[in-house]
């Protein structure tokens, strides 16, 4: 990558790390050997420390080639996997972290991430196994909202697959909370794996999550337990998760969380106002596009935009 291409700020977005020559951790999973060439093609100058992003954006000084690196989702593999390549290259990141998988109450969708990847020849296979144990009628993908979720999803995240948009179809809005879970559960008995032992495969646990703080990265949330639709649920319900997610990181960092990313994207009018009331100065979107209802890119200190990963993984292995 002779250089990486940027006309705007934004923030790096990464999720699931694997040692180079082990199995990957989920669905796009990058190893650390592939994590560390990537930052070293994007130019480690570039990067900014959180800090320093938070102070430019708060005074309007940040430039088109500013970056900033994130992780979502406080996983274990992060610290285990992409941390050390941080501390070679000097560089600092926001962590943001949904904290009801610090108390145990266990995200099934990472679960069923991890089993697809593990347990099967392709996603695609992992998807026709999940939606024969569901209800989901196949008359569901002939509807009008599905094309035009499909649409949709497709032009923000254009390396999806057809896979990837018909199970994120399913799971944000056939099925119910309840339902998608107990797809997850009788998943896990067909493979005869027991719940905890995955998910304490996943998970920062608490000292891990003080220990990047006190090492001078950033902590910032990303609610409380990573609902499918935030932006569905209703204002009051919204600031539920919010607020819990702010007190569960304040007591753990002894500071209260400046920075947030949306979970899934998902977010409303409301969740800013909720966000700027907790005293929240920095938030990061999911993708690269101008938020709904807004012509350019970055319109507020609390959506700025985010490269995922695989779309870096593609740039720095296109360089040669």
């Amino acid at each position: 990558m002779a250089t990486y291409p940027a006309s705007f700020a934004h923030g790096l977005m990464f999720h699931r790390f694997h040692r180079q020559g082990e199995p990957a951790a989920g669905q796009g999973s990058i190893s650390d050997a592939a994590f560390e060439a990537m930052l070293r093609a994007i130019g480690s100058e570039r990067i900014l420390a959180p800090q320093e992003w938070m102070s430019r954006a708060n005074a309007g000084l940040l430039q088109p080639a500013d970056l900033c690196i994130t992780f979502d989702d406080g996983l274990k593999n992060q610290v285990e996997v992409a941390l050390p390549v941080l501390e070679r290259l000097g560089l600092k990141a926001f962590w943001f972290i949904y904290s009801a998988a610090l108390r145990g109450s266990y995200d099934r969708n990472e679960i069923a991430n991890l089993l697809a990847t593990r347990y099967f020849a392709s996603f695609n296979a992992y998807v026709q196994q999940f939606e024969a144990l569901t209800t989901v009628s196949p008359k569901a993908f002939e509807s009008a909202d599905w094309h035009y979720y499909a649409q949709g999803l497709k032009a923000r995240f254009p390396f999806y697959s057809a896979s990837d948009v018909r199970y994120r179809y399913m799971r944000n809005h056939l099925l119910s909370l309840t339902e998608f879970e107990a797809a997850v559960d009788r998943l896990l008995a067909l493979l005869g794996l027991d719940l905890h032992a995955v998910a304490g495969q996943l998970w920062m646990t608490a000292d891990q999550v003080g220990a990047l703080h006190t090492s001078g990265h950033v902590i910032g949330m990303h609610s409380y337990s990573h609902p499918f639709s935030l932006s569905a649920l209703s204002a009051r319900d919204q600031r539920v998760e919010y607020q819990a997610n702010f007190d569960d990181l304040t007591q753990i960092t002894g500071q209260p969380p400046r920075s947030m990313s949306h979970p899934l994207n998902s977010y409303s009018p409301a969740t800013l106002e909720i966000l700027a009331n907790l005293g929240i100065e920095c938030g990061f979107c999911s993708n690269m596009q101008p938020p709904g209802g807004h012509a350019s890119v970055n319109p507020s200190p609390l959506e700025f935009a985010r490269e995922d990963s695989t779309t870096l993984l593609a740039l720095t292995a296109s360089s040669g």
